[in-house]
């Protein structure tokens, strides 16, 4: 039988209490490394969670290989970029390489939600998830291109309808962080968006 999906904790926070869990805590640390330094290796993320939150290296790494493997990959948040050779290690790692990681589309607006990253990253992440989704689908481009300006104009407070979308999207309420942006930007227009898509997460 296979175990349940961990949910992302990025925003879960203690009982009676303000602050963030510590899983949500280096799930977070794990995604704004990852967006200011995307196709990292799991070795080069646990460094900077290390130095980050004073933990022991070897401490930083597990917790970096629990939350991407068990968490942030299968939720559609980071995804495989590829593999670094490595002269280290086992034949078998040798040969296959080390593997490397970034932000999915998803991620990346899950990354542009968190307010310890800077303004100018997180609006680059918007930027980027735009970019994608408009070359991934050229029909839909001038609509992309229409929220694109939109999202410029008013990077702060369209950045709130991001939030509300990472946090619907981390509750498993709609496909991806972006609905929100997309539903206010198509406003009565009568073109419906599916809002849980195909399966529960969308990269």
């Amino acid at each position: 039988m296979q175990a349940p999906l961990a949910m992302p904790r990025i925003n879960s926070r203690y009982k009676n209490s303000n602050r963030i869990c510590s899983r949500g805590i280096k799930e977070r640390c794990i995604i704004r490394s990852l967006a200011r330094v995307p196709d990292q290796t799991r070795n080069s993320v646990a460094k900077d969670m290390a130095r980050e939150l004073g933990l022991p290296f070897s401490n930083s790494y597990g917790y970096v290989f629990k939350e991407l493997e068990e968490c942030l990959v299968p939720n559609g948040i980071v995804q495989e970029s590829g593999r670094k050779k490595t002269k280290m290690g086992p034949r078998a790692l040798q040969e296959s390489g080390i593997p490397s990681f970034r932000l999915t589309d998803a991620g990346m607006l899950v990354a542009a939600s968190l307010d310890e990253l800077e303004l100018e990253k997180r609006v680059e992440m918007v930027e980027k998830c735009l970019a994608s989704k408009a070359t991934a689908n050229p029909g839909e481009f001038p609509f992309y291109e229409s929220v694109l300006a939109w999202f410029r104009s008013d990077p702060k407070v369209t950045l709130q309808l991001i939030e509300t979308g990472v946090s619907e999207f981390i509750e498993g309420r709609i496909a991806h962080p972006i609905i929100p942006l997309l539903e206010e930007e198509r406003g009565h227009s009568g073109r419906g968006i599916d809002r849980k898509g195909k399966g529960r997460r969308a990269g």
